[in-house]
């Protein structure tokens, strides 16, 4: 047997689930459909799938060479920001692919906002705070869809990475965020008792971050303001390792629609630096929060949204998802559904791949059945931890089923 298709059997068994593995990848969809009757797994695949070769083409040279990283950032909502979904994306990516690091990281608490799980972060003073769902406040927010803002004369925070499945999450080099007044510098301390780091973003100008090599990899770091009578912002920190592999970045914000993204001029300003191989774009859910819907002005809003996109990473792959189905009160609401159903048709006529999560969890009033199994939270619009979990696994499987149909197609085409 040759090695291309060696290679094909072993990932297809994968997918599968036919081959025991010490961490089990999440379940197929014949698996999720047997354990959630709810769901219909015969729409669970990328459409306009060839949108994506170019991922998909990035992630075999990953596999074949044992060596590069390839970045996908999922930007997003609510739904997004707990990070409970692209988890799930990113630990199966990395289980085969190779683990790349843990990615942008924001701390959300500093913020009042709520973070993913595997994030702990501290701080012995108070810090104001935005985020891009509120443009009419004067903090400008970045990359990670926040901002925080000191204004003692010193500040610090800690930002520590919890272990997932039992394994250390360490990084060994770091993008920093931070505001580029030239009158303020930062101190970086890692977990690790190696000797502190000075960061200025003079040393860093033709960048939209400042980057750190550590010497030892580290798991936790504090980053300490120098004095100044000068406000001190901060925007992220992207964590990331020397291994070869995938990095999967979360950019969530409550409340964020596609106009607020589109307006925010300095995350598009600092978007780069994550080099995004592919993006995967969630929302919709707040814009059906309006009694009416507007397609006219949906539409454009999305289309200026893949245009920045474009702009910025000409050659990156983009995947548009539709978004869940939700309640207003107690009925599904209508207003969501049409928005999916202009979402899916945009996309079909600008041929865009596109997930469509709505569609594939049953449609609009489908939540009853996921709030009989306890997948649902109480304002029967977000979901639990199991609920996104699952809508992760969905993910996953889809991506996994378009890359596996893209090399069969490379496969036969040699």
């Amino acid at each position: 047997m040759n090695t291309r298709r060696s290679f094909y059997i072993i990932l297809l068994l994968l997918i599968t689930g036919s081959v025991a593995l010490a961490q089990p990848l999440p379940l197929t969809d014949a698996d999720l459909a047997r354990r959630y009757n709810f769901i219909h797994p015969v729409y669970n695949r990328i459409f306009n799938s060839n949108g994506l070769d170019s991922f998909y083409e990035k992630l075999f040279r990953l596999r074949q060479a044992g060596k590069g990283v390839v970045s996908i950032v999922h930007i997003g909502d609510s739904h997004v920001q707990g990070d409970f979904m692209t988890a799930r994306v990113r630990q199966s990516f990395q289980q085969y692919f190779g683990n790349a690091g843990r990615g942008l990281v924001f701390p959300h608490r500093l913020a009042g906002s709520n973070p993913p799980d595997d994030i702990l972060t501290s701080s012995p003073v108070k810090w104001q705070l935005n985020r891009l769902a509120h443009p009419e406040l004067p903090l400008t927010p970045g990359i990670g869809g926040f901002v925080i803002r000191s204004l003692a004369s010193t500040a610090s925070f800690s930002i520590s990475l919890k272990p997932v499945n039992g394994q250390p999450q360490t990084f060994t080099q770091i993008k920093v965020f931070v505001d580029d007044n030239r009158s303020n510098g930062w101190i970086l301390e890692p977990n690790t008792g190696e000797a502190p780091y000075l960061l200025r973003r003079e040393d860093a100008d033709s960048l939209n971050y400042i980057p750190v090599r550590l010497g030892i990899p580290s798991s936790s770091i504090t980053l300490s303001s120098l004095p100044s009578a000068s406000a001190k912002e901060f925007y992220g920190v992207s964590m990331e390792n020397d291994s070869a592999g995938v990095l999967v970045h979360t950019i969530g914000v409550n409340g964020a629609r596609y106009d607020h993204y589109v307006q925010s001029s300095l995350f598009w300003q600092q978007l780069p630096a994550l080099n995004a191989d592919l993006y995967i774009v969630s929302m919709g859910t707040n814009e059906a929060q309006r009694s009416v819907f507007k397609g006219a002005e949906f539409e454009q809003q999305v289309t200026a949204m893949i245009k920045r996109i474009k702009e910025i990473s000409p050659n990156a792959a983009i995947l548009i998802t539709t978004a869940p189905d939700s309640y207003k009160g107690k009925v599904a609401n209508p207003v969501l559904r049409q928005l999916n159903q202009a979402l899916a048709a945009y996309c079909n006529n600008q041929q865009i791949a596109l997930w469509d999560l709505f569609r594939i969890s049953g449609g609009s009033g489908s939540m009853l059945r996921w709030i009989q199994r306890g997948l649902v939270n109480r304002d029967r619009v977000h979901y639990t931890v199991e609920g996104y979990r699952l809508q992760g696994d969905l993910l996953w499987n889809a991506l996994a089923l378009g890359y596996n149909s893209w090399w069969e197609g490379k496969f036969k085409s040699h």
